[in-house]
Parts: C-alpha cells; sequence; structure tokens
C-alpha cells in the first residue's frame, strides 16, 4: 500500500483533519500518556449496530414505505423504522426515498432533511450510503446533494462519501468565531450553551479560540481549549481521555447535560475554575490569566493586585478587564509596567463552588476589611499556588524548603526542564 504524503492532500481537508488532531492533543504538555482513544464523531461507523441517545440513523427507502431491504430492512428490525412511513423522522431515524426517478427528483427529499437536522442541533444524524444499493447510483452521484450537510456539526458522513466532498470543507479558521473582548464564567457558561452539541461530540466546529485554567490538585493548574470544558449549574467539568480521570468520571453529569452517553469523549471530571488568558502580557513576555496577581506601576505608584473582570456583559460598555483597588480601579492598558507575582489560588476551600477568580480576586484585594493576613502574607502565598494549606506558616515553610510551585507556566511558557 502507498503511503500518502500529507502534501498531497487538498488543502481544505488538512485543515479539518488537523483540526481534529489538535482538539485531540489538547494541550496535553502536562499529561503525555494518554489511554482512551477518542473518536471523531464526524464520520459515521462502516457498520451502524446500536445508537446513542442523540443519534439518529439515516437510510434510504421508497415512498411507499416498503422496508423490504439493506439499511431500511434494519431499521425497521432495530430502529423504529415505520412500515408504509417511506419519509422523514420516525422512530430513531430518519426515511429518505431514492427509488422514485432521477437524482433531481431525490434532492429535494435531501434538502428537507438537511434543514430537519439543522432545526435538530443536539441530535447526531449517520448517514449511510443512501442509493448507492438497490437504487442503483453511484457514491460520486449521491454525496454532492449532500454537500450543504457539511455546514452542519451534527451531521455524520460514510467515508466513501466524505472523500467525494473533501473540495466542499471549509477550514474551521473560516467558520471559527471570534472570542468576547472580556470574558468570565458567566460568559463561559453562555459560550458552553451555545456549543453545547460540538463539545459533547468532540468535534472542533466554530468555538472561538479561549483558553481556560483550572486546579486540579496542589501545584497542579490545567489547561483546556473552548470546546473541551461545559459547566453543569455553576460547576466546571473538564473533558479529558487520561486514565487518571477515570476515577472521577461522572457520567449521570454527561447525561444530564447533553442528552447523550457522549461515547468516546472522554472523562468528564469537576475541577476548580481559576482564571481565563487574556490577550494582556506582562513585562517579561508573559500571558496575564484573570486570577493573576500582578505587580503594576501606574502614575508613579506601585500596587500589588489581583486582575478580574468589573460589570457584567450586560451592560458591555462597563464590562472590562481590571485591577480593582480600594476605591477604583486600573485597566491593564493604563498601567506603565505589569509583573505577574502569583495567583490568589491559595488557601482555596475544597468543595467551593462558583467563580472563584471572583471571589478570591475579592479576599485578595480585602474589599470588605475581613481579610486576617497582611498583604506581604498574601503576595507570599500567591507564590505557592495553587494550594489548598490553609495556614500562612504552612506557606512559610514552603519557603524555607525552598520548594517551588508551577503556577506561571503554560502552554506556550512551558516549565524549564520541558523544554
Amino acid at each position: 500500500m502507498p503511503f500518502l504524503i500529507v502534501t498531497d492532500i487538498p488543502a481544505s481537508f488538512r485543515d479539518e483533519t488537523f483540526a481534529f488532531l489538535a482538539v485531540i492533543c489538547d494541550f496535553c504538555v502536562s499529561y503525555p500518556k494518554v489511554h482512551m482513544q477518542k473518536k471523531t464523531k464526524r464520520l459515521a461507523p462502516d457498520n451502524i449496530t446500536e445508537l446513542s441517545h442523540c443519534e439518529v440513523f439515516v437510510f434510504g427507502s421508497n415512498l411507499e414505505g416498503k422496508h423490504m431491504g439493506g439499511a431500511a430492512r434494519y431499521a425497521y428490525d432495530h430502529f423504529g423504522a415505520e412500515w408504509g412511513n417511506g419519509v422523514g423522522p420516525q422512530g430513531q431515524c430518519y426515511a429518505i426515498p431514492t427509488m422514485h426517478g432521477p437524482l433531481s427528483a431525490i434532492k429535494p427529499y435531501v434538502d428537507d432533511f438537511i434543514e430537519y437536522a439543522r432545526q435538530h442541533p443536539m441530535n447526531r444524524f449517520l448517514l449511510t450510503r443512501i442509493g448507492c444499493g438497490i437504487a442503483g447510483f453511484k457514491d460520486e452521484d449521491m454525496a454532492p446533494l449532500f454537500k450543504e450537510a457539511l455546514k452542519l456539526p451534527n451531521v455524520s458522513f460514510p467515508n466513501e462519501w466524505f472523500i467525494q466532498l473533501l473540495d466542499y470543507i471549509e477550514p474551521r479558521e473560516k467558520r471559527k468565531q471570534t472570542a468576547p473582548a472580556v470574558i468570565n464564567m458567566e460568559v463561559l457558561q453562555r459560550l458552553c450553551q451555545e456549543h453545547l452539541y460540538t463539545i459533547g461530540a468532540g468535534i472542533p466546529w466554530d468555538e472561538p479560540d479561549i483558553l481556560i485554567r483550572y486546579i486540579i490538585d496542589e501545584d497542579k493548574f490545567g489547561y483546556k481549549a473552548m470546546g473541551n470544558f461545559f459547566f453543569f449549574d455553576d460547576d466546571l467539568y473538564i473533558f479529558d481521555c487520561d486514565d487518571k480521570f477515570a476515577e472521577d468520571h461522572n457520567q449521570d453529569v454527561v447525561e444530564g447535560v447533553f442528552q447523550d452517553e457522549c461515547k468516546d469523549r472522554g472523562y468528564a471530571f469537576p475541577a476548580y475554575f481559576a482564571g481565563v488568558k487574556t490577550s494582556y502580557r506582562d513585562s517579561n513576555g508573559e500571558a496575564i490569566f484573570t486570577g493573576d496577581v500582578c505587580h503594576i506601576k501606574f502614575h508613579g505608584s506601585e500596587y500589588d493586585y489581583p486582575l478580574s473582570t468589573l460589570g457584567s456583559e450586560e451592560n458591555p460598555e462597563y464590562f472590562r478587564y481590571a485591577f480593582v483597588l480600594d476605591n477604583h480601579c486600573i485597566r491593564p492598558e493604563e498601567c506603565e509596567s505589569i509583573t505577574r507575582v502569583g495567583t490568589v489560588f491559595y488557601q482555596v476551600e475544597k468543595g467551593s463552588e462558583g467563580d472563584l477568580v471572583d471571589q478570591l480576586s475579592a479576599r485578595f484585594t480585602d474589599i470588605w476589611g475581613q481579610c486576617k493576613d497582611p498583604i506581604e502574607h498574601r503576595l507570599e502565598m500567591a507564590k505557592y499556588t495553587p494550594s489548598f494549606h490553609e495556614n500562612y506558616w504552612e506557606y512559610a515553610a514552603l519557603k524555607v524548603l525552598e520548594i517551588e510551585y508551577g503556577w506561571r507556566y503554560y502552554p506556550g511558557l512551558p516549565k524549564p526542564d520541558e523544554d
């Protein structure tokens, strides 16, 4: 069998394929050993014998609905196809008639199917090689009828058709949405709801480029791109294929959120939200995340405050990233210099819920005047994050022992020993 050279593949298909691979890899810099294999939902299985909760079996039929053989008979025997019904949704399947005339006579029914799939974005439609059996059409004849379905992430194609449609595939870069200018947990929840199907299916589609940070354990931040996390109420959940997260997997939450088993998607486990990567860079060229404690210079004065969000998305004019001081705020672009010195994720209470960035930023700033730790102690603890240690002396001991925490590093800025 000859080798397939990457440069021989059409550019549009390369973009789509590499997008799949990028999400599968998904910043796995911290976890190089991956065991569970994530499978793309863009291609329908060659032999469909079972369906998940959200899947619909799409088969070729005749107008009389006499499901005598092939995929039609299988749909009748196993997936609820109705005898005498040759068109449209029925049971857990969808019938497209192909026995009544030429391609021009079949196309209206294909168009109706595509519109139906568009109106049911949380269902995954598994196309069979409709019309290529008893009806006698060839793959190169039938596949182009479905080219508009390439614009829908919830339609899965037979491999033979996907190959026929390579030239019609739109690169992800063209359909990718622009990330909001300001992002907090509330914005992320909205975006996850808007992209719910593609997150559950694991299909990179039009999600904006957003990188979040979350707490895995003591001295362990994790990072995930948009499309690989979701929310259940106010709780953040991460999708990851590494078997180390198998014990933390919550299948009930997955099925409750996605109304599907999300097979081969990976393990879904709860995590503490710990900020989002912003477009700002500090004086060392490092990306600044919300929840980062920074040393800033502003109009000749120097401060140490965390970067957080101010306002809400409902009032975009006042929604911004800012260093919130006691009685005013400073926007990053107003600063003469900014240097990351730690994060607010110290003394994290296990079982905490909600937006920890806002909660712990307010604690660091001591807006309510209730913080027992002086600013010197807060700054020292910020260097040893993330951490669940409760007492300042435990952080002081880490300093004496010359232990360093890896809060500073993220995808794009690896630890020195990982270069």
